[in-house]
């Protein structure tokens, strides 16, 4: 019997393992959880909302009308634009980098004599339009290319930063192309 009530006693003893009994109410509330993995990605990437998921199912694929030989525009109503890429950008780390991190929707051209044209290309002082209206709108197709002084990534953002500010996202066009065709969008796999 006074085995057993020594026994009782020592457990009573023990101390919790519990951090807000063990810590106090107070030092428990000091600690938050971290930030979510997707989050403090695009904060990396210098942008200050996540991307918006483009649409998983394409509203209508374009089909083209007889005669015509190229697209640069995809006439939809998903709040989408298209990032476009030659051959070349596969070899840019940082830029692979910033597509698999925030997994961008990208098409990369590894061959001349595509369907596709651009609308906007971007240039060391920001975007250029082939048409009106001076300012992105969805389905433009857009062509970045690098330059001395500045890397794809780095334009890649701004152009994000710009759909962001319109309410657009970035959509996969091959997605948009299947309706044409005939139509073949030549693209390279990120590694």
């Amino acid at each position: 019997m006074a085995l057993a009530s020594a026994a009782l006693l020592l457990t009573g003893c023990a101390q919790s393992v519990d951090p807000i009994e063990r810590l106090g109410k107070k030092a428990a509330q000091g600690v938050r959880r971290s930030a979510p993995a997707s989050e403090l990605v695009y904060r990396h990437w210098g942008l200050t909302a996540p991307l918006a998921a483009p649409p998983r199912h394409v509203t209508r694929p374009l089909t083209m009308r007889a005669g015509t030989r190229a697209v640069d525009h995809v006439a939809t109503a998903d709040r989408v634009v298209f990032l476009t890429y030659d051959r070349g950008a596969v070899r840019d780390r940082r830029l692979a980098a910033l597509v698999g991190e925030l997994r961008l929707p990208v098409t990369v051209f590894t061959r001349a004599g595509a369907v596709v044209r651009w609308r906007v290309r971007t240039t060391r002082h920001g975007l250029v339009y082939t048409r009106t209206p001076g300012h992105l709108t969805a389905g433009d197709i857009i062509r970045l290319t690098p330059d001395r002084r500045g890397t794809l990534a780095e334009r890649t953002v701004r152009v994000l930063k710009e759909a962001q500010s319109r309410g657009l996202t970035p959509g996969k066009l091959e997605d948009y192309l299947q309706g044409i065709v005939g139509a073949r969008v030549p693209t390279a796999r990120w590694r």
